[in-house]
């Protein structure tokens, strides 16, 4: 039997030097482990309270951090861990943050997705980019519904230039035929009906008085006819698609609002209104008068 003394400190060799702690601190998995055991919980428990996988406790007990998901992922197991068993949350997180500085790899899988019932896990960099990406596009798309169909606005410049050119037509004095007297204007009945038609499939409008009180708005079917009340206060229209109605007051085609290109509101739809605006193009009236001639 060696006569060298015992040494609680540690082991000394021959020459005396000491080798080591005979009882090195516990890593902090033992230090878990020896607090959950302390508390007669079982890893099962601790599952439960947590809802961190069994695997990934049994990894945290034995020291072996660097074989979870990610460094994020250990520390916050780590901590919800630490909670668990009413150790030191930061602490704990600060031991695991030393262990991993230490580990000799980093951990080779790679997450492609987390567990909901997870609650320490993080969404990966890649998939944070890709819901970025995503709601970027959502939230252009929602602004161009938004814009094309719930406040479609005229552009200023044109409607200027167009009620510009009305009052011009309108001051201008009539032509005077060779030889002859000047042309009367077609006498305009303000009570006249005025009917919009659509042309096309699903086109949404909206007709409103000079106050404001809607008449209607809806979305309307090809063929589908719409006739502005003939007791309304200074009826008004505001449409996306002028071009996508035929408008006639008292049964006479009148011209469009406008094109596809640029969106109406708060244009006059009187009898009056429409019959100053310029006439139907030559193409459109020769057809209308073929059309009257068919019927006769």
């Amino acid at each position: 039997m060696s006569d060298t003394p015992f040494n609680a400190g540690g082991a000394s060799s021959e020459d005396g030097a000491t080798t080591g702690d005979l009882f090195p601190p516990a890593h902090v998995g033992e230090r878990l482990a020896s607090a959950r055991v302390a508390r007669s919980l079982t890893l099962n428990d601790i599952a439960s309270r947590t809802r961190i996988p069994m695997r990934h406790l049994e990894a945290m007990e034995a020291g072996k951090f660097e074989t979870l998901p990610g460094r994020t992922y250990a520390i916050g197991f780590g901590k919800a861990y630490a909670r668990a068993v009413e150790l030191p949350e930061e602490e704990i997180a600060q031991q695991i943050r030393e262990a991993l500085g230490g580990a000799s790899h980093v951990p080779t899988r790679e997450v492609t997705q987390f567990d909901l019932d997870e609650p320490s896990k993080v969404p990966s960099a890649k998939l944070a980019l890709l819901a970025a990406v995503t709601g970027a596009v959502i939230l252009l798309a929602g602004f161009g519904i938004w814009r094309s169909y719930l406040f479609p606005a005229a552009n200023v410049e044109e409607l200027a230039q167009a009620a510009d050119a009305a009052s011009a037509s309108d001051a201008a004095p009539p032509k005077r035929k060779a030889g002859g007297t000047a042309p009367s204007a077609p006498a305009v009945d303000p009570k006249a009906e005025v009917v919009f038609t659509a042309t096309e499939d699903n086109i949404w409008i909206k007709f409103y008085d000079g106050e404001g009180k809607q008449l209607m708005q809806k979305q309307m079917a090809l063929g589908e006819q719409y006739t502005v009340p003939a007791d309304a206060v200074n009826p008004q229209v505001w449409t996306g698609r002028p071009d996508a109605f035929e408008i006639t007051v008292g049964g006479r085609t009148v011209a469009p609002l406008g094109t596809s290109e640029v969106a109406v509101k708060d244009v006059p739809v009187t009898a009056a209104a429409l019959m100053a605006r310029p006439a139907v193009p030559a193409a459109t009236a020769s057809q209308e008068s073929r059309s009257a001639s068919t019927e006769g």
